[in-house]
């Protein structure tokens, strides 16, 4: 996303605080739950009952004068029309929502903003509400620069200071016309956590099956103060301050919407965990400013799916299909259609904080007009395989361009296989700064050197360039019989099991491109697979990352060796202080007001015989003074090498909302101490070792199944190497209960014989009940080398837990699980 003018700052500023003054009234209470309410414009008396069509309330007045109970519905009449802002007030519950939705025939109700309200549709510190079939305005006359319009919405959700909302469901919905300031808070629909005093956002959020036109700024939005981690200290001007530890909003869907002529981007989000956005629309967005049609920030686990972004206007800055902005970690972009946008396909950005572990693999990019793929900043770790990229001859780039190096760094380990680019005219290819291999180049006179294993012949696609709007338009890129890019990829492990088209993998040695060819091919010649690149950090429930570092300690330098690196999770990032440190000095992790507790620490130093930390006090803020938890804590460093050394320390349970390392010596065999990590637990049991472990998949001869609860990762257990999945490995733990949100499967050869996807179920005491769904797990090694992968969902209490095992890496034709452990809570 890109910077903007200080004139545009100001007035979203303003607007902010015009938001911010908003008050709430406490309404009376509706006579009862589960009550149906009905709302004519033309036939409705306020003085009604409003429990039958004959009796309806007429006004928003009386709407917004009542709070509803769980399970009460809210029925407009079709093909009626109210002026104003409608604010429903109460809260459902788990199981009953309060509905909105339209009775009769005809056209959606119609909510028509005014300009007295920012808001069309309004709930604050409200849960278990569905928003259906209306039809949402809001205008105001003048420029999307003019200030006056404020942070206009069509719909908006606001959490403020309320922690976590549940359930809130915005469908088939038609919003146009709304006309607010260009800031992330205005647009169709928002979410707006913010949480400066309490950690607040959203669970289990759809916006589904809506139409949005002509929507400013945005199309659909969700938005986030609760931004600390890794050092992260400032965000854009109009989030409200101070900022709270990074709380994601959680179970995200936002599917089968259509978004036309946004002024600025179509879909973007912040702050969440697991968002799904798949089979959305996009079309000419950034019209009046730019931006990029689907982009997304500060979030964990992104999966875009199945989306068409076409015809974006500016591509000065921005003006791409689709978006990696700043801070994510890890992004799923696949099966998706980019074309005909002023910018390119692909955006990468991170300007300050890390943005990593991105795979763009089986998308199509028709005639996207600028540079196709564009890195900027410390991006790390993408693997773009299975691309389809067409580049007109209206485009001015080369496709493979824009490789910027920043403040935050440049980009590091982009790789690229199994792609095809077809440039008509000579635009040419700069692979600059990346690695290629196995990619297919056809219309660019630029040699290809650095791609050992390259097609450069005519790809003799069905018909190249003749896609148009819509994702089933693109046939044309589909592979002749004759095509010289069948069977010659290379494999890619975890690659999705479908190409665009819906086809499996793979036929024969994969093709290159986004299409898999059905027909007759010879058999795979086995050539060795390729793996998502993996970097050593830390495990999921660290404490730290949530946190705010700083140090008293003079740093080496203000760039790359910084104190946030040391709670960014990432081993490979160090923080070092200059030369000839003093002692005592002070490293602390500031929560910003949240309690948290824990009973672990762990220190991860490279050199640690040169440069790290020898003795330490800690000690924790108890809100009015410090206090010790153990002091004179001893480090003996055993090496001096670039391996990871990690020091484990046990304390106390202890909540607090700061924690600080005291710093008394160090090694500073080059004048510096240094530290990689600095990790904070609250460390459970492992249950399942009191379990009895059972499994449906057919006994191997690598070792029995209860080899996987014995605690111990040098021994193992093995499938036959003839099974079809699903199958299950149980863990029955008796008479116990056990409460639980987190397993961890250990396996070595895990490229090889790896488990890559599962259900998580637990027995509810009479039937087996889902968990977590189609989890995804990537290993990175095939060798001796025990690997750790952590599968999370939400809490449990159950005597049973189980793995329905979906699919598995089988080079040897058996899956294998050398430790299955279950957290305690």
């Amino acid at each position: 996303m890109s910077k903007w003018t200080a004139r545009k700052i100001l007035s979203l500023i303003v607007a902010t605080a015009m938001l911010l003054s908003l008050s709430v009234a406490t309404p009376p209470t509706a006579e009862a739950a589960g009550t149906t309410y009905y709302v004519d414009n033309a036939g409705g008396n306020d003085s009604n009952s409003g429990t039958s069509t004959s009796a309806a309330w007429q006004s928003l007045a009386k709407v917004n004068a009542t709070s509803f109970a769980p399970g009460d519905r809210i029925l407009f009449k079709a093909g009626g029309s109210w002026s104003g802002q409608l604010w429903p007030k109460g809260s459902g519950a788990s199981g009953s929502p309060i509905v909105i939705d339209q009775y009769g025939t005809g056209s959606k109700p119609l909510i028509a903003g005014v300009t007295t309200e920012l808001s069309t549709v309004l709930l604050k510190n409200q849960q278990y509400w569905e928003i259906n079939n209306l039809e949402v305005t809001n205008p105001f006359a003048g420029p999307l620069t003019n200030s006056a319009r404020g942070e206009r919405r069509g719909v908006y959700i606001l959490n403020e200071e309320s922690g976590i909302l549940h359930h809130i469901y915005v469908k088939n919905m038609n919003i146009h016309d709304v006309d607010g300031i260009y800031t992330t808070r205005a647009g169709g629909i928002v979410f707006d956590s913010v949480g400066s005093n309490v950690p607040s956002a959203f669970n289990d959020i759809l916006i589904d099956g809506n139409v949005l036109t002509d929507v400013d700024a945005y199309g659909i939005y969700i938005s986030s103060n609760c931004i600390l981690r890794y050092g992260m200290s400032d965000l854009w001007p109009w989030v409200p301050k101070p900022y709270g530890p990074w709380t994601p909003t959680t179970n995200l869907r936002i599917s089968n919407n259509t978004i036309i002529r946004p002024a600025t981007g179509g879909i973007a989000w912040n702050v969440t965990d697991g968002a799904v956005v798949e089979r959305n629309t996009v079309q000419e967005a950034t019209y009046l400013a730019t931006n990029a049609s689907i982009w997304w920030a500060y979030s964990d686990r992104n999966v875009v799916q199945f989306n068409e972004s076409f015809g974006s206007h500016n591509g000065a800055e921005d003006g791409e299909g689709f978006d990696v902005d700043a801070g994510n970690i890890g992004s799923l972009v696949q099966y998706n259609y980019s074309h005909d946008n002023a910018g390119g396909f692909m955006l990468f950005v991170n300007d300050t904080y890390y943005t990593v572990d991105t795979v763009v693999r089986y998308n199509i990019s028709q005639n996207d007009k600028r540079s196709i793929y564009r890195y900027s900043g410390s991006i790390k770790n993408v693997t773009n395989h299975n691309n389809t990229i067409y580049v007109g001859s209206q485009s001015g780039n080369p496709v493979m361009s824009d490789y910027f190096t920043k403040t935050s760094g440049a980009p590091t380990n982009i790789k690229n296989y199994n792609n095809a680019y077809y440039s008509v005219g000579d635009r040419g290819w700069n692979l600059t700064g990346q690695s290629f291999d196995y990619n297919a180049y056809y219309g660019g006179s630029t040699l290809v050197s650095s791609d050992t294993h390259k097609v450069t012949s005519d790809p003799k696609f069905v018909s190249p360039g003749s896609g148009g709007n819509g994702m089933n338009t693109v046939s044309g890129y589909q592979l002749q019989s004759t095509s010289p890019l069948i069977g010659a990829g290379v494999p890619i492990t975890l690659n999705g099991d479908r190409d665009y088209f819906g086809n499996s993998l793979y036929n024969g040695d994969p093709d290159i491109g986004a299409h898999e060819y059905q027909g007759s091919v010879p058999p795979a010649t086995n050539r060795a697979p390729v793996a998502y690149p993996t970097i050593a950090k830390s495990a999921a429930d660290d404490l730290a990352p949530r946190a705010l570092a700083s140090t008293t300690f003079a740093s080496l330098n203000t760039t790359t060796a910084v104190i946030r690196n040391i709670n960014d999770t990432y081993y490979d990032y160090a923080w070092s202080s200059s030369t000839t440190p003093t002692f005592p000095n002070y490293i602390t992790l500031n929560f910003g007001g949240a309690q948290v507790t824990a009973n672990q620490l762990k220190l991860n130093t490279r050199f640690g015989q040169g440069q790290g930390i020898t003795n330490f006090d800690l000690e924790y803020y108890n809100g009015s003074a410090w206090l010790p938890i153990q002091s004179g804590i001893n480090l003996t460093w055993a090496a001096n090498t670039s391996a990871d050394e990690i020091k484990t320390l046990n304390f106390a349970p202890t909540t607090f909302s700061q924690l600080r390392l005291k710093v008394n010596s160090g090694n500073h065999q080059w004048g510096n101490i240094a530290l990689n990590e600095l990790e904070l637990y609250n460390a459970k049991a492992n249950a399942a070792t009191s379990a009895a472990a059972s499994t449906t998949f057919p006994a191997g001869n690598a070792g029995p199944i209860s080899n996987i609860n014995d605690n111990s990762d040098s021994t193992a257990w093995s499938s036959a190497t003839s099974f079809t999945f699903p199958q299950y490995i149980t863990l029955d733990f008796g008479s116990t209960s056990v409460t639980t949100s987190k397993l961890t499967l250990a396996t070595h050869f895990g490229i090889g014989q790896g488990i890559t996807n599962v259900d998580v179920e637990y027995f509810n005491g009479t039937s087996w009940a889902a968990a977590l769904s189609n989890a995804a797990i990537a290993w990175g090694l095939n060798n001796s080398t025990v690997e750790t992968r952590d599968v999370v969902f939400p809490t449990v209490t159950t005597s049973k837990i189980r793995l329905k095992v979906n699919n598995g890496n089988r080079q040897w034709g058996n899956i294998a699980l050398n430790e299955l452990r279950v957290w305690s809570n």
